[in-house]
């Protein structure tokens, strides 16, 4: 089976290449971080640059390695998400489409289950971002997809010989209320 984590750094470093080959100019880059996600415990980040008059790539990361109780959930994750927006003004600024995707290792643990795993998901998303000032904007993003789980299912706690569990399902790609910061 493969690992899809096997390929994130490989991800990782092209991302970094290209951002850092990039002229650095007037709304080029921005930095931002997800309020919802920071609500849930999970620290991230997420860097965007434009690509062209209309076309801009984010990624972002995200871990929560904290394990908190929730409904008799507990859950601890970590996520790679990039995404490609088309905007319909200019880049970081009012409405833009998104193409998202996102790569995730999660462990949760509900009840009696234990699942370990990871999950790979791809989708569409819309969003809206307000220019809040020179360099401050905020951003209202949501989105749906499909992603595709495969865990080790545990029902006892010894470890299964091999991951039990795998599914597609439909699932928010994307859900955000983010700050940015452009450098311009």
């Amino acid at each position: 089976m493969f690992n899809y984590f096997k390929a994130i750094p490989v991800g990782v470093a092209l991302a970094s290449a290209f951002f850092c080959c990039q002229e650095t100019s007037a709304q080029r880059i921005s930095l931002k971080t997800n309020t919802i996600d920071w609500v849930a415990m999970s620290p991230n980040l997420a860097v965007e640059a434009r690509l062209s008059r209309r076309i801009s790539l984010q990624l972002g990361i995200s871990a929560n390695p904290f394990s908190f109780s929730v409904f008799d959930a507990r859950l601890s994750n970590y996520r790679v998400e990039p995404e490609l927006r088309y905007w319909f003004n200019r880049p970081m600024a009012r409405h833009f489409m998104a193409l998202s995707a996102t790569a995730a290792g999660f462990n949760l643990r509900y009840k009696d289950r234990r699942f370990v795993g990871d999950a790979v998901g791809a989708g569409i998303s819309y969003g809206y971002a307000l220019v809040l000032g020179n360099h401050w904007n905020m951003e209202a993003e949501i989105g749906v997809g499909l992603a595709h789980f495969s865990a080790y299912d545990y029902r006892t706690e010894e470890r299964p010989d091999s991951k039990n569990f795998s599914r597609v399902l439909p699932v928010p790609i994307r859900l955000g209320l983010s700050f940015a910061y452009i450098f311009k």
